[in-house]
């Protein structure tokens, strides 16, 4: 059963067109207020919604309530790669009947703690995109570099750090 629902290919494409036929397509503007609560505990409002972030206990001040700030980085960049592979998958007519993606990076660790001279950062950020579909490969090749050419955060990331994707269609790495 697909997780798309390819019967808003109609309403996706009069969006775009729209869009397409402006005078000016206004720049977006997402955002996010923060504040911190206590200590490492901090939360953030969003389109409405409320989370919150904090350090593990092992860290001095840390209470263990909620993900560590860097998970809903790595999680914003999943999702938002995600969207785009939905998006696009509603424009191409492509049934995904599994849509994932992990990511994993690498830090070090000296740069957050002021050890070292160069600002902290990623070394590394690696992700797989486990995709099940019944769609040729070539499809699935024109998806793939559809959803992550359009995707804000790897287009930043890619450009920013070691940004390393496989994309597994049905149990068997894609070649690109």
């Amino acid at each position: 059963m697909s997780l798309i629902d390819t019967t808003l290919r109609e309403r996706l494409d009069r969006r775009i067109e729209g869009l397409r036929d402006a005078r000016e397509i206004k720049p977006g503007h997402p955002s996010v207020e923060t504040e911190t609560l206590s200590n490492y505990h901090a939360r953030a409002h969003a389109d409405g919604f409320t989370f919150d972030a904090d350090e593990p206990v092992s860290k001095v001040g840390g209470t263990g309530t909620a993900p560590r700030p860097l998970r809903y980085f790595l999680a914003g960049f999943a999702f938002c790669l995600q969207a785009q592979y939905v998006r696009n998958a509603i424009r191409m007519g492509i049934e995904l009947d599994e849509l994932a993606v992990d990511v994993e990076s690498e830090i070090d660790r000296r740069g957050g703690l002021g050890f070292r001279d160069e600002p902290a950062d990623f070394e590394s950020i690696a992700y797989t995109t486990t995709l099940r579909t019944d769609a040729p490969d070539s499809d699935v090749r024109e998806l793939v570099e559809t959803a992550e050419s359009c995707c804000y955060v790897h287009g930043t990331l890619s450009q920013a750090v070691d940004l390393d994707g496989t994309t597994v269609v049905n149990g068997t790495p894609l070649d690109r």
